[in-house]
């Protein structure tokens, strides 16, 4: 179908310019009126380049998960993506959060709005996942658009596999019940402020989320750019790592993976070498974060604790240090988060930061739904949405710039912190909380998150490997390492790893 672009009266024109905060004076608008639709006029030319569909290499089919085969919710469709090439990952059946895009197999993203969606793309990280010799096993469940920590999506709830009264924490919670309940081997999340790490954490698993950049974002559906990660859960450190090789490095289709190229301490890969060759504990040097323990249950804090007490008996080196500014970590996360989330949503899904990254069909595909379904998202996530929208027309993103500067700053009193005590990671308890029943959650917002966010904020690698259980339930032990330093986190973790 042809599109027309909308062409603009005196009275749109004069309207926008409000909205934007552009000074416009009446006596011009009917100048400025020709002048803006001399300009549009030419652009539905734009539809006149044709785009060739995406090239797809072997059988692609998908189904709904019977309830036998999925008793705690944790898949959308059961698939199979075949592999390009053997390689590393050759004979893993790998899940995806269901908000990362594989052309031909519906993307739902937890929502009724995104109903019916399917992309005509296959996101930068499902290529490299089947060049790597992965199948595409699964599509997994996740919170509405990937928002909040509650395991709540549009079909119902997602449930621990260890304890159905409970859930498997979020938003990447399918992700995480998938692979403790063995339907896949490894699944990739996405976390913007611990998304990853904390539904890992909960169910005693492995969870990765790499340095801002690392990993290409391309293909995801979009919560907060600046912040947003692609992650993975596996069961081991060595699966871990290996399938981060995997995934990392920079493609253009993905601004934020070339800018991430141009750092001077950039490098990727080689991890699955660094967790073959585990830190000896007597050399080991880890910075015990002092705000992360207060903000932590008693119960949790104390067997971190005793854990770590475990590891300095065995020879580690324990330090101390203490991040006044930790307590406003969720303040600048906020700042950056709600308005980077209200603009994509009020542009119809366009990638603005993202260059030439994106399917134009699928962003039309979004804009679509979005616009005639904005009503049926849950009022967590319209909240938040809603939250930007007013910190964008009331404040001229005052906050947000300020934001942007005190994230700048955290991140140099982490190195800091790291450099002084010539430590590998910062540590903490992932997740303050084991994972609360249904009844319990609430409206968690991001308290579940207190611990795993700084590493969002600060773009720095965050790791969590299992650190044994409180109440027969998983706690894990966060890391926190400096920029691009992911080979020396999964040292120290393939050294905690049997410890613990």
């Amino acid at each position: 179908m042809r599109r027309t672009t909308r062409l603009l009266s005196e009275d749109d024109l004069l309207s926008l310019a409000e909205e934007w905060g552009i000074d416009v004076d009446e006596r011009e608008a009917a100048d400025l009126v020709e002048r803006v639709n001399r300009r549009l006029r030419p652009l539905d030319e734009v539809y006149d380049v044709r785009l060739d569909p995406p090239g797809t290499t072997g059988d692609r089919s998908w189904r709904e998960p019977t309830a036998e085969e999925d008793p705690y919710n944790a898949l959308v469709t059961v698939c199979s993506v075949p592999p390009t090439d053997d390689g590393p990952l050759s004979d893993l059946a790998v899940g995806l959060k269901d908000n990362i895009a594989v052309a031909g197999v519906p993307m739902q993203c937890g929502s009724a709005v995104m109903e019916g969606f399917v992309p005509n793309e296959d996101a930068t990280v499902v290529d490299r996942l089947r060049a790597g010799g992965a199948t595409i096993a699964a599509k997994c469940n996740l919170d509405e658009f990937a928002g909040g920590g509650r395991g709540v999506a549009v079909d119902g709830r997602i449930s621990h596999p260890d304890d159905t009264d409970r859930f498997p924490g979020g938003s990447s919670g399918g992700s995480a019940a998938a692979v403790l309940a063995e339907q896949v081997d490894v699944a990739l999340g996405t976390d913007t402020g611990g998304s990853v790490r904390v539904p890992a954490a909960l169910c005693g698993l492995v969870g990765v989320k790499p340095t801002y950049g690392v990993v290409p974002i391309d293909g995801v559906m979009e919560n907060t750019y600046s912040l947003d990660h692609v992650g993975v859960i596996s069961r081991t450190v060595e699966t871990a790592a290996a399938t981060l090789d995997a995934l990392a490095g920079k493609t253009e289709r993905d601004p934020a993976s070339m800018a991430a190229a141009g750092h001077d301490d950039y490098t990727v890969g080689g991890y699955a070498a660094a967790a073959e060759d585990p830190v000896p504990l007597e050399e080991l040097t880890v910075v015990r974060l002092t705000e992360a323990f207060e903000g932590s249950a008693p119960s949790v804090a104390a067997h971190v604790d005793d854990a770590l007490d475990s590891l300095a008996d065995a020879g580690a080196t324990v330090t101390e240090v203490s991040l006044p500014a930790f307590d406003r970590v969720d303040t600048i996360k906020g700042c950056v988060t709600y308005p980077e989330l209200a603009q994509y949503w009020r542009d119809g899904g366009v990638p603005l930061r993202r260059g030439g990254g994106g399917e134009s069909r699928d962003q039309v595909g979004f804009a679509r739904r979005a616009e005639a379904a904005s009503g049926e998202l849950n009022s967590f996530y319209r909240g938040r949405i809603l939250a930007g929208a007013r910190l964008l027309t009331a404040h001229g993103g005052r906050h947000y710039s300020r934001a942007l500067a005190a994230r700048r700053e955290l991140r140099e009193r982490v190195a800091d912190a790291l450099d002084g005590a010539e430590a590998a990671a910062v540590v903490a308890p992932t997740v303050p909380i084991v994972a609360p029943r249904h009844e319990d959650a609430g409206d968690l917002d991001y308290g579940i998150t207190g611990n795993t966010r700084i590493a969002n904020v600060t773009e720095q690698p965050g790791l969590t490997v299992p650190c044994g259980t409180v109440d027969e339930l998983p706690v894990g032990l966060h890391l926190l390492g400096r920029r691009f330093d992911e080979r020396r986190l999964f040292r120290v973790a393939a050294g905690l790893e049997p410890v613990l």
